[in-house]
């Protein structure tokens, strides 16, 4: 309180008492010299807020001057040249990426400043790749087509002389006319002798008009991509077969359309090292194909196989299978889109004596899964010394032979079992656990990962179990991934469960365990 203020005025602060004659005079004489104080604190305060504005725009400006001369000492700005090139070459050339992205790579980075500008224009490796889509819809096909064409041009001739990969991909909404395709078939050919790898995703109708270039010579041709884009059945007629007449280095080969006849293609199939047939049929298709064995019997040199099994063309005779052995191949992946004979004369021919990695996968669309599906089971078992990957999709295999064939893999590391609805129940949680037995006894002892599908019935217990004893073996267990799955339409526990389970394994994955529990669909 201000002293200045007699005692007398003080006690009636924050009351109703009527002050005095005297203490009135007096408090007009105290409130006139207290405005006159609280003028003068204003215009003080008004200086001082003008004062603060000041030394904040001095402080903006000097910061402004300091990150620009930061900057001109940036690691980056004073890298050489021979190593950013590097750098780009490592952005642009993504491995992880299957498919080029040109919004990301090389064009987003030629958007940072002139300078990287230039030296993107001055790497011709950077430019080898492009991926084009067409549009579902449009009024004039023939001047979409034109202006592609030039942006394709434009793109190309920044890669010099170097070979390209090309990626040309188009909906099937609506049908390119023959003029405007004529114009693309065109290009393609004209580039023929410096493709690389080339990927065509159209219809039927279209791929039918974009071959022309196969007649010519394709020196530097290594990956070859020939797949309908239509996911739904289609009316129009299948593409010719391919006959590729001068294409030494092709090295991949992946065809996907409705009826597919090897028998007539002209390929050259002892120098494939990866090959797919149907693997990328669309499930509407109900696709359809003659048998893969009589091309497989070709391809010595497979390394990486992947093969859509549908109907065949004809009945083979089983009586007349001669056993096919593909002595290189590391990775089979096939996709079950219907049930038949073949399947398992199929699996029964081959012979893969260093086999890594195999996938088996139902994609029908019918409901559920089939009710057993064993027939690959003799090949895995065949492939037992080598084999380290073993994947079941949505595959229905009864526990004695599923048992049957994992006690026999000694070497595997990865296994990912995803049974359909009606396998569920599977008794692979309780079989995994590792007892104090030596390793020769257990059940792929030598596991890294795991990948389970099971009902809601499944035992917490018996999973902490599984993990447990998988954890504290040598090799330790470094990923396990459970998909619990309703089928019924009880009570859904399935969160109840899936809590539970992560507080029991929590001591594992601050071990180092790579956890993933989640809810799934009974059919995947």
């Amino acid at each position: 309180m201000d002293p200045k203020i007699p005692t007398s005025i003080v006690r009636l602060f924050q009351t109703n008492c009527v002050p005095s004659p005297m203490d009135t005079q007096r408090i007009s004489c105290l409130l006139a010299e207290q405005k006159l104080e609280l003028e003068l604190i204003r215009k003080e305060l008004d200086r001082a807020r003008a004062e603060v504005l000041r030394l904040e725009a001095k402080h903006f400006g000097t910061m402004e001057v300091v990150q620009k001369l930061e900057a001109l000492r940036s690691p980056v700005r004073r890298m050489p040249i021979e190593i950013m090139a590097k750098v780009f070459e490592q952005c642009v050339q993504d491995e992880e990426s299957q498919e080029p992205d040109p919004l990301r790579a090389p064009l987003l980075l030629c958007q940072v400043c002139g300078a990287w500008r230039d030296l993107m224009f001055s790497l011709p490796c950077l430019w080898r790749k492009l991926k084009v889509g067409f549009p579902s819809l449009t009024p004039n096909w023939e001047n979409v087509m034109q202006s592609k064409i030039m942006s394709m041009h434009v793109w190309i001739s920044r890669a010099k002389a170097l070979p390209i990969s090309l990626i040309l991909q188009h909906p099937s909404s609506s049908p390119i006319t023959p003029g405007a395709l004529m114009s693309l078939d065109k290009e393609i050919l004209t580039l023929g002798c410096r493709i690389e790898e080339l990927s065509l995703r159209f219809s039927p109708l279209a791929l039918s008009s974009l071959l022309t270039f196969t007649q010519s010579s394709l020196p530097h041709l290594r990956r070859l991509e020939l797949h309908n884009s239509n996911p739904l059945p289609s009316s129009s007629d299948n593409p010719p077969p391919l006959f590729l007449h001068d294409a030494p280095n092709l090295r991949s080969l992946s065809v996907a359309w409705g009826s597919l006849d090897t028998a007539q293609f002209c390929v050259p199939w002892s120098k494939l090292t990866q090959l797919s047939l149907q693997y990328d049929a669309s499930p509407y298709w109900n696709p359809v194909h003659n048998d893969y064995l009589n091309v497989l019997r070709e391809c010595p040199n497979l390394k990486c196989c992947s093969i859509g099994i549908g109907m065949t063309i004809l009945d083979a005779d089983t009586d007349a299978v001669v056993p096919v052995t593909l002595p290189n191949l590391e990775s089979m992946k096939v996709r079950l889109f219907c049930q038949t004979l073949y399947t398992r004369q199929f699996f029964d021919a081959l012979h893969a004596p260093k086999l890594h990695t195999f996938e088996f996968q139902n994609v029908s669309l019918s409901m559920g899964s089939f009710a057993s599906q064993t027939e690959p089971l003799p090949f895995i078992s065949r492939s037992a010394e080598t084999l380290e990957n073993l994947s079941f999709d949505t595959i229905n295999i009864p526990d004695v032979d599923m048992l049957s064939c994992l006690s026999q893999l000694h070497h595997l590391k990865h296994l990912r079992f995803l049974p359909g609805p009606l396998q569920l129940n599977h008794n692979l949680v309780d079989s995994l656990v590792l007892s104090g037995a030596p390793q020769g006894t257990s059940i792929c002892p030598r596991l890294e990962s795991l990948s389970l599908k099971c009902s809601k019935r499944v035992s917490t217990d018996r999973v902490t179990e599984l993990v447990e004893s998988r954890c504290s073996a040598s090799p330790k267990l470094g990923e396990f991934c459970l998909q619990i799955a309703a089928f019924d339409y009880g009570q859904d526990s399935r969160d109840k469960t899936i809590i539970e389970l992560r507080e029991r394994l929590n001591q594992y994955v601050e071990g180092g365990l790579q956890l993933y529990l989640m809810k799934a669909k009974p059919t995947g």
